[in-house]
C-alpha cells in the first residue's frame, strides 16, 4: 500500500502492521521454498546429465551391435528379422507433488513376446541389438522423467524468486514506509493537540484571573 493512499488513522496503522507481519511470514515461507527448489533443481541437473550420458552410451552400443549384425547377416536379412520382432511397450506416468509442483514418475514396461524367429540362420548380434535397444527405451524413460521434472521445478523456482523479490523490494518497504508515515503523522497530531490544549488551558487560566 503506497503512502499517499493511506489515511493516517490508528485503525489503518494496526491494519498495516498486521499486513506487514503477514508479508514477513510469507517472505520467510517463500524463501524456504526457494531454497528447497534450488537444492532439488541442482540434484536434478546432475541426474539428468547422468541419464543423458546413459542414453548416449546405450545408443552407441545398440548401433554397434546392429552394425555387427548387418556385417554378419547382411542388411536384407537383418531387415526381415527386425520385422519379426514382437515387443509391446507401455509407458505409465504418475505424478507426485514437490512444493506444489507436479513431478512425473515415468515407468517404461516392455513385454517381450519371444521367440520372434528361428535361431537358425541368425546372428547373436541380432539378439544383442534387441537387448540394447530395449535398454535405450528404459533409459529414455528415465531421461524424460528427469528433464520434465527439471523444467517444472526451474519454472516454479523462477516464480518463487519473483514473489520473494516483490515482497522484499516492493511490498514490505511500502508497508514500512506507510507505517512510518502514519506514526509520524499521528505523533505530530498529538503534539499539535497537546500544544493546543496548553494554549486553551493558559487562556482559561488568564480569563479566570481577570474574573477574580
Amino acid at each position: 500500500m503506497a503512502r499517499y493512499k493511506t489515511i493516517p488513522t490508528k485503525t489503518n496503522l494496526m491494519k498495516l502492521r498486521r499486513e506487514l507481519n503477514f508479508a514477513r511470514e510469507g517472505y520467510d515461507l517463500l524463501e524456504q521454498k526457494r531454497q528447497i527448489l534450488v537444492v532439488e533443481m541442482m540434484g536434478l541437473v546432475d541426474r539428468a546429465a547422468d541419464a543423458q550420458e546413459a542414453v548416449e552410451k546405450e545408443l552407441a552400443q545398440a548401433f554397434k551391435a546392429l552394425q555387427e549384425a548387418v556385417i554378419a547377416m547382411g542388411r536384407e536379412s537383418v531387415y526381415h528379422a527386425a520385422g519379426a520382432v514382437n515387443i509391446e511397450s507401455r509407458i505409465s506416468i504418475n505424478m507426485r507433488k514437490l512444493m506444489g509442483v507436479n513431478i512425473p514418475e515415468v515407468e517404461v514396461n516392455l513385454k517381450d513376446n519371444a521367440p520372434y524367429f528361428s535361431l537358425h540362420g541368425t546372428s547373436i548380434w541380432v539378439d544383442e541389438s534387441i537387448a540394447r535397444f530395449k535398454a535405450v527405451l528404459q533409459e529414455l524413460g528415465a531421461l524424460a522423467e528427469r528433464r520434465i521434472s527439471l523444467m517444472r521445478i526451474a519454472e516454479e523456482a523462477r516464480k518463487t524468486v519473483r514473489r520473494v523479490n516483490a515482497l522484499e523490494k516492493i511490498a514490505m518497504p511500502e508497508f514500512v514506509e506507510s507505517i512510518k508515515y502514519i506514526e509520524d503523522t499521528l505523533e505530530e497530531n498529538e503534539r499539535e493537540m497537546f500544544a493546543t490544549l496548553k494554549i486553551v488551558k493558559a487562556r482559561l487560566q488568564t480569563r479566570k484571573g481577570y474574573a477574580s
